[in-house]
């Protein structure tokens, strides 16, 4: 029944859509990776990293750079061409359903972003 990859990535995709997904809020943190061409090897290697980063660094004063510098390191393929809001994307995604120690930067990255770009929130 489910034989199309493509085709659940679609289904998942319109399902995230219609939930409100968005770079504030993310309705699925494995959804994005997925959509990067990444796996659930990636998903785990991006989950336990960051839990890693924000456990053992004080990440207060990291930047948009640092996050997407980190992501490339781990994995160079998925994150090499990755826009800052996918970024943005990913530590909401990890704040909000993981990791709560990096709401607040992941929320101060996010604000500073629609400020520079002039988006209004979400």
């Amino acid at each position: 029944m489910f034989e199309d990859v493509r085709l659940q990535g679609q289904i998942l995709m319109e399902m995230a859509t219609f939930l409100g997904d968005s770079y504030i809020r993310p309705v699925s943190i494995a959804l994005v990776i997925q959509d990067l061409g990444g796996t659930e090897e990636t998903f785990s290697k991006v989950l336990t990293r960051t839990h890693m980063l924000v456990h053992n660094n004080d990440i207060s004063k990291y930047t948009l750079a640092d996050f997407k510098a980190f992501y490339q390191k781990i994995e160079p393929e998925i994150f090499k061409n990755v826009n800052d809001v996918i970024i943005i994307k990913v530590l909401n995604g990890l704040a909000i359903m993981y990791i709560d120690d990096l709401y607040s930067i992941a929320k101060y990255l996010t604000q500073t972003y629609q400020l520079e770009n002039k988006l209004p929130g979400i």
